[in-house]
């Protein structure tokens, strides 16, 4: 009678045969060097694409401009003058004193009123929450402008005024 029962020696090889081969060391370092490799020549070694910027420019060769090689026109602006803000700081014990003047497109201008109650209403909720020891720091009258700058265009529309000047800024 023949023994049926595998050796564990065929059962090795019947392994080997029919399974599936794992990859090796050198698999997986090869792979991902080569797609490290096709990524860096894909953004660092082909032309970057350009994109048009107004309706003047060629699609097709170098995508230079066409004869309108012009500056664009500056946007006219005027300045508004607020009327002087006085506030007392955060902990009461000193008064900033503030004018400000609203830079708008000439466009809009006319229709921007200086003595907006809402406009003055986010300027000093801004401003009475201020305290000493922010106005002291370097980079104050820069977050200024801009906060004053973000809370105007909130009140009088989106791209309305395009810069706050600060005139005078005085804390007594």
């Amino acid at each position: 009678m023949k023994n049926d029962k595998p050796t564990p020696d065929k059962d090795k090889g019947a392994a080997k045969s029919s399974g599936k081969k794992k990859p090796g060391l050198l698999g997986k370092l090869v792979l991902p060097v080569v797609l490290g490799l096709t990524s860096f020549s894909t953004v660092y070694v082909l032309p970057r694409a350009e994109i048009p910027t107004s309706g003047n420019t060629k699609i097709a060769g170098d995508q230079s401009l066409e004869e309108n090689d012009a500056d664009p026109t500056p946007i006219e602006t005027s300045y508004i003058n607020l009327e002087p803000f006085t506030v007392s700081l955060k902990g009461r014990s000193r008064i900033l004193r503030l004018n400000i003047t609203l830079e708008v497109p000439q466009q809009h201008a006319e229709f921007i009123d200086p003595q907006n109650p809402k406009l003055r209403d986010a300027f000093m909720g801004y401003l009475s929450a201020l305290g000493m020891a922010q106005i002291e720091d370097a980079a104050f009258l820069v977050r200024l402008r801009a906060q004053l700058t973000r809370r105007a265009n909130f009140v009088l529309g989106p791209g309305n005024v395009q810069n706050i000047l600060i005139t005078d800024f005085m804390v007594r």
